[in-house]
């Protein structure tokens, strides 16, 4: 646990307890997480204590932070805030030091800005972040809970969190391998508004890499699966067109994109049978992602005349790049970030 020196100016109000992946397993993170409406129950309960006149809850995956402005002085709200986690998670007092970290005033101040800026978070620069900063806050406003420093605190954190990513490069380029795989699809064909993908398979990173294709327009989503119904569940759930095994390569012959992520033990697609899809496309090019492991698509493929195939160390060295160069803009990062905690404990 640390626990900051107490600094001068309006400022000290904010206490902040909080744990994430650094500091606390999976399944502990998982015993501290907060739904929506547990959220908003949860502020309920702390604004009904009267040692607290604000307070502020941000629920991820990957942390839970209290933020809270106590009415006489910071030990107060940590007793507070304490109090109400050993009691709602049954964890003794020692177990909770373990698990935790403790800020208040500009120490509590920084560290919202850090992240709200991406700087704090498992994959560097990653901009969900901010969207989750500014959710906290609203469900905070929404539960009556926040006053003059919580309404300073956070608008303040979500502007430093936008102008670091319009400031610096820490957010740009893909850090998945899924947000790879539509980055190299955008570098083949230019915007993909109007493009047809085929997804092959339905695992995790594939539907992940359908849902940003999705987002990224385009216009039609067809989905491939030993399991017909499989396929039809998805389909449904994307608003794509469920397509029978059997007519994969009927598919094939008609997409821009093919997403393969099955669980099969040999190679599904073979240079022959791509040549032959790509003589029936008469020479418009197939962008084929293989991110199954075992592979699904024969690595000559790739030999094949407008058949462009990456496979997942193809995505991750693309990925790992990336990373890379944001962890050279956390110095940048870092100075916006200090620059912004002063100037608000100044106010």
């Amino acid at each position: 646990m640390i626990v900051s020196e107490q600094p001068s100016g309006m400022e000290k109000t904010v206490v902040l307890i909080g744990l994430n992946h650094k500091t606390a397993p999976v399944e502990m993170r998982e015993k501290f997480s907060f739904s929506p409406e547990q959220v908003t129950e949860t502020l309920n309960r702390l604004q009904a204590e009267a040692t607290l006149s604000e307070c502020a809850l941000l629920s991820t995956c990957n942390r839970t932070e209290f933020y809270a402005v106590p009415r006489q002085n910071s030990e107060s709200g940590f007793t507070t805030l304490n109090k109400f986690l050993n009691k709602n998670q049954g964890l003794s007092q020692c177990e909770l030091d373990q698990l935790t970290y403790r800020h208040r005033g500009a120490l509590a101040v920084n560290h919202l800005f850090s992240v709200s800026s991406g700087l704090d978070s498992l994959v560097v620069g990653e901009n969900q972040i901010l969207g989750q900063v500014r959710q906290a806050y609203v469900q905070a406003q929404e539960a009556s809970s926040t006053g003059p420093v919580l309404e300073k605190l956070f608008p303040w954190a979500i502007r430093v969190g936008k102008r670091v990513r319009s400031e610096t490069g820490i957010a740009r380029g893909a850090s998945s391998v899924s947000a790879a795989a539509v980055e190299l699809a955008k570098k083949i064909f230019g915007e993909l508004a109007g493009r047809n993908v085929l997804l092959l398979g339905a695992g995790k990173m594939g539907r992940k890499s359908l849902d940003l294709l999705t987002k990224s327009g385009v216009s039609e989503v067809n989905i491939v699966n030993r399991t017909f119904a499989k396929a039809e569940e998805l389909a449904e759930q994307c608003g794509g067109v469920a397509v029978p095994f059997e007519m994969l390569d009927d598919a094939l012959a008609k997409v821009d994109i093919l997403i393969s992520s099955t669980g099969a033990p040999h190679y599904i697609l073979t240079k022959e049978r791509v040549s032959k899809v790509i003589r029936q496309r008469r020479g418009k090019p197939l962008f084929l992602i293989d991110i199954a492991v075992p592979r699904d698509i024969d690595p000559a493929c790739g030999d094949v005349e407008n058949a462009y195939l990456y496979n997942i160390d193809d995505l991750q060295s693309v990925v790992d790049k990336n990373l890379a160069r944001r962890h050279a803009e956390t110095q940048s990062v870092l100075s916006i970030v200090e620059s912004a905690t002063s100037e608000f404990c100044r106010y």
